[in-house]
Order: structure tokens, then C-alpha cells, then sequence
């Protein structure tokens, strides 16, 4: 039978694990409640205070790293601040490193983490060979490592993901159902699921998948305003568009704009992720939303679990997204 670890009289007590570690250390302040706490629990698990040792030595540093994208995009920083969160109760400090998009600078900061031994890792995209090598040989070291959306065939790191195919679908058969038949979409790559999800919803319904009306490769707000603008100006001019994040979406209503356009008069615009200021935008702009505490609470649950229990086989966590309909969407005054 396995022994009981600090890290099970932490759950069993209802608390932190630094907490229960300040108790078992006897370095720190613990109110004389959790004490009370903490000792039922040990006394009901038969934890042996002398594999205290043994047992907090797996958390050298009490740390966890999250590799990110680019804390720039709305969606990401709410990431992280559910992933701050979700370890701060489970006693863990958050190192975040941004690679702004760049595989060469997740490797250096997988070094860097690695320096600073921390407890496990949390990685989003963009991943290249050489960075999901580094992961892989992180994990052969004993460091838990769950990745946000960053998918490797074979599966080689436990991934936490949302089915943002079907979130996609959702939202293009809104569009459809409001009586759009030029939908257009901007997105950054034809092998996401997002765009997977657009071209099902169009196919569902008899539409065709018009090359025109696809601009992928949009990473900033400079290419979705030309990305944007290229469409807009296309014949015939598509009467809605589904972007593949909220960002994008702001930039296309504002290219919209420029060009003497309404929305939702002349054009509907949705988006994708739900960011915080998406209902306040004007108008108010229909998107699907991604489950982002659940999300950064989910990863950390991983990571501390493989702490506990040892590194397992990795395994696939998909959550749902929620379509949200606001005023940036409605039928179309003309079709072309």
C-alpha cells in the first residue's frame, strides 16, 4: 500500500500543502485551526511525520513554470492568471516566462526552469521539434509537464484542451441560421480545429468552402486588419466573418469601419475565446467562450497529481466552449 504523502494530508485537511509543510517543518505561522486540521487528517491517513522529508523533497523549489505564447493576446493573460490562482491554493508560485511566439526562446526557458528546479510545467503553443523535444527530455527527468493545447503525435505530455472544432461549428451555424451564406473566415492556420469547424458547418449546409473567402497566416493586428481588408474588398463581399480569436475580431470591426462599413448592418463579425472586454466592445460581439479558469485550474490539478502519484501515461483532458451571442451578429440586410 502506498505511503501517505504531505501532499495527501493537504487534501485530506482541506488546505495548501505549504501550509501542511510549515506544520511539519515548524518554520512559518499555522493558525491553531489548521493545526487542528492537519493533525486529524494525519491521524486518519497514518501519515509518518519521518517521510515528511522524503516526501516535500520532491517539490524542490515550490514552482511551477508556465511557458507562454504571448501574454499580449487577452485570452492567454487570463490563462495565466487562472493557472496564478489554481497554484497559489495548492501552495505553488507561478514562473512565467513569455516566448512571444518563438520556439527558440521556449527552449531557453525550459533551461531556465530547469535551472531553477522547479516542481512541473505548464506549456501553451507554438511548439517546434526542437522545443517538444526539450519537453520530452524535462518529463524524462521527473518533471511533470501538461501542456495547454499543444498536441504531439504520439501523445507525449498530458494535454488539456478545448474542443474548439465544435465551438467553431456552433458559431458558423449561428451565422448560417441568421440567413448568411458568404461567411468568411480569418484565422492563422487551415489545420486548426477552429478552421475545421467552419469549413463542417458550411459543408453541413450545402455551402461551398470558398478559397477567397479564407485568409489564414493572421498573427497581429496589422495582418487582420489586411487580412480584413482583402476580404472586404472582395466581389461578392462576404456578409458575415468568423474569426479565430476575439482580437481578431476587434480589428475586423475596425477595418469595417474605416471602409464606411457597419456591424451589424453591412457585415457580422464573431469571434473566438470570450476575452474580458468582448462584451463591452461596441457592438457587443457574439464569440465562443473557453472555459479559462477551469482551464488553468485543470492544468494545475495535473501537475500537482503527477507531483503526488509520479509521472503516468499521458492522457487527453478536453473541456467545452459555449457559444455567446451578442450584438456584433444578425441577419443580413442584403445578400450578394
Amino acid at each position: 500500500m502506498r505511503k501517505a504523502t504531505a501532499y495527501d494530508v493537504a487534501e485530506r485537511a482541506g488546505l495548501s500543502v505549504g501550509t501542511v509543510s510549515r506544520f511539519l517543518t515548524g518554520r512559518g505561522y499555522v493558525s491553531e485551526q489548521a493545526q487542528a486540521r492537519i493533525t486529524a487528517a494525519i491521524d486518519e491517513l497514518g501519515f509518518v511525520r519521518n517521510s515528511a522529508a522524503s516526501s516535500l523533497r520532491t517539490r524542490k523549489s515550490g514552482l511551477i513554470g508556465f511557458v507562454l505564447s504571448d501574454l499580449r493576446n487577452p485570452f492567454t493573460a487570463q490563462v495565466a492568471t487562472a493557472i496564478q490562482e489554481a497554484a497559489r491554493a495548492d501552495g505553488l508560485a507561478v514562473f512565467l516566462s513569455n516566448t512571444m511566439g518563438d520556439p527558440a526562446r521556449g527552449v531557453e526557458a525550459l533551461e531556465q526552469l530547469r535551472s531553477h528546479g522547479v516542481d512541473g510545467v505548464i506549456v501553451t503553443p507554438p511548439g517546434d521539434k526542437e522545443f517538444v523535444a526539450a519537453l520530452a527530455d524535462l518529463r524524462q527527468s521527473g518533471v511533470p509537464v501538461v501542456s495547454l493545447g499543444l498536441r504531439t503525435r504520439p501523445l507525449r505530455f498530458d494535454l488539456v484542451t478545448v474542443d474548439t472544432e465544435a465551438g467553431a461549428r456552433d458559431c458558423v451555424e449561428h451565422l448560417i441560421s441568421l440567413g448568411h451564406r458568404t461567411i468568411a473566415h480569418l484565422g492563422n492556420d487551415r489545420r486548426s480545429g477552429r478552421f475545421r469547424g467552419y469549413r463542417a458547418a458550411l459543408e453541413s449546409a450545402g455551402l461551398p468552402v470558398d478559397k477567397a473567402l479564407v485568409q489564414t497566416g493572421v498573427d497581429d493586428q496589422q495582418s487582420a486588419w489586411q487580412a480584413a481588408e482583402t476580404l472586404l474588398i472582395a466581389d461578392p463581399r462576404p456578409t458575415a466573418i468568423f474569426c479565430y480569436n476575439d482580437t481578431t475580431a476587434f480589428a475586423a470591426m475596425q477595418k469595417a469601419n474605416q471602409m464606411g462599413l457597419s456591424v451589424p448592418g453591412d457585415l457580422s463579425v464573431a469571434g473566438f475565446d470570450d476575452v474580458d472586454h468582448a462584451e463591452h466592445w461596441v457592438p457587443p460581439l457574439t464569440t465562443v467562450a473557453q472555459p479559462t479558469e477551469e482551464l488553468g485550474r485543470l492544468a494545475v490539478s495535473e501537475v500537482v497529481r503527477q507531483i503526488k502519484d509520479g509521472i503516468a501515461p499521458p492522457a487527453v483532458h478536453t473541456l467545452t466552449a459555449e457559444l455567446v451571442v451578442r450584438s456584433s451578429t444578425a441577419p443580413p440586410q442584403h445578400t450578394s
